[in-house]
């Protein structure tokens, strides 16, 4: 699959994977969700036969797959060979007359363009290798399943037939083989242009290494300017300050060149006014740390619905008032959300605006807790009109700094705006925080890592709310700067 994204991943891999950074921990969270799905769906096959072989062993996987196919029962992970190419499904399942049935393993909850390209190299080297296939199916994630007592694998799965859907892949097989071996062969490595490709359909492993020739305002950082920023670089235009003249640009867009030409931030002082006017004090900044597991783990839920396991709110009940902190933190061991809800309700008073970066998230999480637990159904519905999104002035560009490059997101205003950021911190986003606190519900830490844990997710939700009440000062700073400090 690296051949049909770009010629230089390929080349690398085959001849110089060394050269291949270790994945980043988000993406080692994808694959570890991948195999913890992976597992899940061996329970549709009870009498599956592990290859049980390393990746890197081809030629003992061949032989021992070729030694469990004479058993006729589901294989998991048997690997053949075939005209220079080499396969592993997920699973091989006996099907009539002899035949064999591909299922690919996928923990998305829909068949995607590159599963088929995948399952069609695997149907390709399987017959080529001499087994008959009847049919090939992806199987992937239900979303529609909602867990009830233990997870059943018939229903969190779809098994989805892709045999006819793969037809055009697979009769593509051979040139693109063909193709890649010669890619392969190359004694250097091609000179690729970096292009949507480099995203598409996964985010390179060598992005960073092809795109650090760009200068730092470079054309893709443009807002909301996606392969046009590729274009561009296709005709030599890098930096944002060279942009032609005349260049149709968006209003954003135009707010942002002018900005990283002048060095300076734009500031529109009537709309931050208008925002900040908006808000009724006492303020409530609330920030959710939330788990999206592929398998649910709790009663009632969905795969990836998002589950808060944390709240992190700021109080401050008058302008210029003091802040105080309020948090809670799941046990990592049962369902927290009843108990997050009964602790968050009475902290919410009942009048004032409740302040959240990206306020849509803290409301759907609020929303599907209230639709779980009825009792606070009433609450949330009064709750809800009293939201106000802090992310509007940025993503409307009221306020754009240079250092932003195209951003609105927290971790990037807080010290565009307020000079410092999230430096010096072990958990620094949300995909962090949700995999360590994963790690807590395995039960498999010491009291010394368990505790760690806890103390880096309440530092890190903490500074998300705190970074709110920073930004909301800052910005009445820049319209009124004569203002006394808080006390």
């Amino acid at each position: 699959l690296a051949g049909l994204q770009c010629d230089r991943l390929l080349w690398t891999y085959y001849n110089a994977r060394n050269e291949i950074p270790p994945p980043s921990e988000a993406t080692q969270a994808i694959f570890d969700q991948g195999h913890l799905v992976g597992q899940e769906a061996k329970k549709l096959f009870p009498e599956g036969v592990e290859v049980g072989t390393s990746y890197t062993d081809i030629a003992g996987t061949i032989s021992k797959s070729m030694e469990v196919l004479k058993d006729r029962r589901p294989v998991f992970e048997g690997g053949l060979s075939y005209g220079g190419a080499y396969a592993r499904a997920d699973v091989l399942a006996p099907a009539p007359k002899g035949a064999w049935d591909v299922v690919e393993v996928k923990s998305s909850t829909e068949v995607k363009e590159i599963n088929l390209e995948d399952v069609a190299l695997q149907r390709y080297v399987y017959e080529g290798a001499g087994l008959k296939i009847r049919k090939c199916y992806v199987c992937h994630i239900n979303n529609q399943y909602e867990r009830h007592g233990e997870v059943e694998p018939e229903e969190l799965f779809t098994r989805t037939d892709v045999t006819d859907d793969i037809a055009e892949p697979l009769a593509c097989v051979p040139e693109n083989l063909r193709r890649m071996a010669g890619v392969i062969g190359l004694k250097r490595r091609p000179e690729t242009a970096i292009g949507p490709h480099c995203s598409d359909p996964y985010e390179c492993p060598l992005y960073e290494e092809c795109h650090k020739y760009l200068p730092p305002h470079n054309v893709l950082t443009l807002v909301r300017m996606g392969v046009k920023g590729y274009d561009l670089i296709g005709d030599g235009i890098l930096d944002i300050k060279k942009l032609p003249a005349g260049m149709k640009l968006s209003g954003a867009q135009a707010i942002q060149v002018d900005a990283v030409r002048s060095g300076k931030p734009f500031i529109h002082s009537k709309e931050i006014a208008d925002f900040l006017s908006g808000l009724e004090y006492p303020l409530y900044f609330l920030d959710f740390e939330t788990l999206q597991p592929a398998i649910p783990l709790f009663e009632g839920t969905r795969p990836y619905q998002q589950v808060p396991f944390q709240f992190s709110l700021h109080v401050q009940e008058r302008k210029g008032g003091r802040v105080k902190h309020f948090g809670f933190l799941g046990d990592g061991r049962s369902d927290p959300r009843s108990e997050l809800l009964r602790q968050l309700k009475p902290l919410l008073g009942t009048s004032g605006s409740v302040v959240a970066y990206n306020a849509p998230f803290e409301q759907r999480c609020l929303r599907e807790l209230a639709w779980a637990f009825p009792p606070f159904a009433s609450w949330w519905d009064r709750l809800e009109p009293r939201f106000v999104d802090l992310l509007a002035p940025f993503r409307s560009f009221h306020y754009y700094h240079p250092k932003q490059r195209g951003s609105a997101s927290l971790k990037v205003v807080l010290p565009a705006l307020c000079g410092s950021g999230y430096e010096g911190y072990d958990i620094a986003d949300g995909g962090e925080a949700s995999q360590a606190y994963l790690g807590l519900t395995t039960g498999k830490l010491s009291r010394v890592e368990e505790r760690k844990v806890r103390e880096d997710l309440e530092r890190y939700c903490k500074k998300d709310t705190e970074a709110m009440v920073q930004i909301v000062e800052s910005l009445g700073e820049l319209i009124h700067p004569l203002d006394p400090p808080p006390s």
